[in-house]
């Protein structure tokens, strides 16, 4: 019990847009024959979530606002994967957009759905060490942001008392200190 898969009856794609959010509204037959008439899913982009280390051990730190948990909090570098892109290519491109650091030590730390019911979409979780300044960061349209350098132990009380509010860097924080 616990470990048959459902099966998708119907699906029904309810709303989309152009940034690659898709909901819809699926019946799913239960293992024991049950079903459920309107199990919604949510569908977004993958994206990548990058701890970054500098040569002298700094990790490289974003403070900006974040609509989710609407509050000025700490993150770190990481966004969307563009359409066809690689996990790890999206990772080095984010890491210089966002920082202007690059890196030629970039481990993969796992991939992990955001919602295990609902999907929401992959994060990509990265380890990118020796980071050096390769330019000056240019984040883009919607993002002001300031970078900050901060120690590991800073970022784990950090974590800690919730100024790290998104599970993806949280997560990525968590498994980058569990492999060091």
């Amino acid at each position: 019990m616990g470990r048959e898969e459902w099966t998708v009856v119907s699906a029904e794609e309810v709303y989309q847009n152009d940034r690659g959010l898709v909901v819809s509204r699926e019946e799913v037959r239960l293992p024991d024959g049950r079903t459920v008439p309107d199990f919604y899913q949510v569908r977004m982009s993958s994206h990548v979530t990058i701890y970054a280390t500098t040569s002298d051990g700094q990790v490289a730190c974003i403070r900006q606002y974040k609509h989710g948990p609407r509050a000025v909090v700490l993150t770190l570098p990481g966004g969307l994967i563009d359409p066809g892109e690689d996990p790890s290519e999206a990772a080095k491109r984010e890491l210089l957009e966002e920082t202007g650091l690059a890196s030629n030590t970039l481990t993969a730390l796992g991939s992990f759905t955001m919602a295990g019911n609902q999907g929401i979409g992959t994060s990509h979780l990265f380890r990118a060490e020796h980071a050096e300044t390769m330019r000056a960061p240019d984040p883009g349209d919607l993002e002001d942001m300031a970078l900050e350098f901060l120690s590991p132990e800073r970022v784990l009380t950090e974590l800690e008392s919730g100024g790290f509010p998104i599970i993806s860097h949280a997560t990525a924080i968590a498994l980058a200190n569990l492999k060091s």
